[in-house]
């Protein structure tokens, strides 16, 4: 839980300390900075921890962090700038108190949905408290006049279709990683080191291609970026839409390396148009909704993969159980031929029946679990289509205008004038 907390909060408050320490013309290249890091660590985070899990205990991977939060906190206290605090607010308790429950209710269903099923009755209540809770959370920020979350940042269109980009990408990008892993292991019978091997090179092209991205986005236009993303994103599901037992290593990992480039190219400029579409004294508001929508979109991006795939499977298996009868001529052709290779390899012969449904059940199986896999690539790419409209550039024309009916509008404005050093205040 607490690694969670801080996973959510680290990325979003230095999102917002980059963008403001520099100039509008480097911001882009900022976030890039800022992103390399969540590539660089999850490169060499599993290959250190099989490494520590293989040579000693798997306490030593929870005792390492102190030294290095150290370091960060030590770092961080030197070399970060002295930055203006934006407005004080009072806390919004009953805000607090209802997303407590949405968000902690919701990611208790989504982890246990696939365990107790999916129409359980405990599944569903869950579901059920998420929903009239976030119902009474929407009604208690819209009415509060210093709320929790200033929803009504969404009367930002620009904002709201790169908030849409960045949850559905997020969703894709984070269920994929889990189901890549579980890929390489089922469907292609590697351990789990090399596994970890096999993701540290796409891990580090990630790093540097975020920085690249970062700089691009500081001179080309932000939706030029992320809509080559997309399709470069879609591109490579739909071409690994084939993957069988006989793909290779070589283009899992030429699939891996276009993932994550894909998403370099994604990430980082609509975090920029993010952050363009609002004034600048709603900066740290905005990182914090796209924080909590990205910690959403990461938990059901796990749950939706999983299901997929799952769905998939089921069917797949079904179907090919339901067009192979005992009886049919192809069928038999079949068992008579593994029925001969045993007898002929030397095979108990009392075993051999056993033995002979044994291997076609295998074999049923691994065609079901090929086809789910395939059926997985397909989605993930349709999604990334789906994408394509909401980073089309013609909403960035319409821009934020805050209501004139908060009672703390103007209040903000003098604030943010303030805080830039305008004569005025």
């Amino acid at each position: 839980m607490l690694s969670g907390a801080g996973g959510g909060l680290i990325p979003q408050i230095s999102q917002a300390i980059f963008y403001q320490i520099f100039p509008p013309g480097q911001r882009g290249m900022a976030l890039g900075f800022a992103l390399m890091g969540w590539s660089i660590g999850p490169a060499f985070g599993p290959f250190m921890g099989g490494n520590l899990l293989a040579f000693a205990s798997w306490r030593v991977v929870y005792g390492i962090t102190l030294p290095l939060c150290g370091l960060g906190f030590i770092l961080a206290w030197w070399w970060f700038p002295y930055l203006q605090r934006p407005e004080r607010r009072r806390l919004d308790y009953y805000g607090a108190l209802t997303i407590t429950v949405v968000i902690s209710t919701l990611l208790i269903a989504l982890s246990q949905g696939n365990r107790e099923g999916w129409g359980s009755q405990y599944i569903l209540t869950l579901f059920a408290i998420a929903g009239v809770a976030a119902v009474v959370w929407v009604a208690v920020e819209l009415c509060h006049p210093q709320p929790l979350v200033e929803l009504r940042l969404f009367s930002s269109v620009p904002f709201i279709m790169a908030m849409i980009v960045m949850f559905l990408t997020t969703m894709t990008f984070r269920g994929t990683g889990p189901m890549v892993s579980v890929l390489l292991q089922r469907l292609m019978g590697l351990e789990p080191m090399l596994v970890a091997y096999v993701q540290m090179a796409p891990n580090l092209v990630y790093g540097a291609a975020v920085l690249i991205v970062g700089r691009l986005s500081d001179r080309v236009p932000a939706y030029v970026l992320v809509l080559s993303g997309l399709i470069m994103y879609a591109a490579g599901f739909l071409g690994y839409a084939g993957v069988s037992e006989v793909t290779t290593l070589a283009m899992i990992t030429s699939f891996l390396m276009i993932r994550f480039i894909a998403e370099a190219l994604v990430v980082s400029p609509n975090n920029l148009a993010t952050l363009e579409a609002l004034p600048e004294h709603k900066v740290y508001m905005a990182t914090a909704l796209s924080g909590l929508l990205r910690s959403i979109a990461n938990a059901v991006g796990t749950a939706v993969a999983a299901v997929v795939w799952d769905q998939r499977y089921n069917y797949h298996l079904q179907q090919y159980a339901e067009e192979t009868p005992l009886d049919s001529f192809g069928f038999t052709g079949v068992l008579s031929s593994l029925h001969h290779t045993l007898q002929w390899s030397g095979e108990i012969a009392a075993l051999i029946p056993t033995k002979t449904m044994a291997l076609i059940r295998d074999r049923l199986f691994a065609e079901a679990s090929t086809a789910a896999w395939q059926d997985f690539f397909w989605f993930n790419a349709m999604v990334a289509i789906f994408c394509l409209f909401p980073a089309l550039p013609f909403w960035r024309r319409r821009k934020y205008q805050a209501p004139s009916t908060l009672p703390t509008a103007a209040g903000s404005g003098q604030s943010a004038g303030a805080s830039k050093g305008d004569p005025k205040s």
